[in-house]
């Protein structure tokens, strides 16, 4: 199964109760340019990993010493403050979303 069917399959199973209208998954575009992937992990059997960690990162993302820039070819997950946050550059969205599916199943 690849990482955006295995994605929907978890948002679908996540969808009980109102997790669902209070949170979700976010996938958007970066202005730096790139992607950023936001999970919500409270309420989720997730929930009891929800402590601040960096899962993993790769090239230089934007910085403040780098303008916010990042270089070409970067990315960066961690889990910050309940959420799983993935961004990286445009080349990597599908990269981000593997690195969720990795650290969600690697219990």
């Amino acid at each position: 199964m690849d990482d955006l069917t295995w994605l929907e399959q978890w948002y679908s199973a996540q969808c009980r109760g109102d997790w669902a209208n209070d949170r979700g998954v976010t996938i958007q575009s970066l202005d730096n340019p790139g992607w950023v992937v936001t999970v919500d992990l409270e309420g989720t059997e997730l929930e009891a990993r929800m402590v601040d960690a960096l899962v993993l990162r790769a090239g230089e993302p934007p910085s403040a010493e780098n303008g916010n820039l990042g270089g070409p070819d970067w990315l960066e997950c961690a889990v910050k403050g309940k959420r799983f946050i993935g961004a990286g550059d445009p080349g990597k969205l599908r990269a981000i979303l593997q690195c969720f599916r990795e650290w969600a199943e690697s219990r």
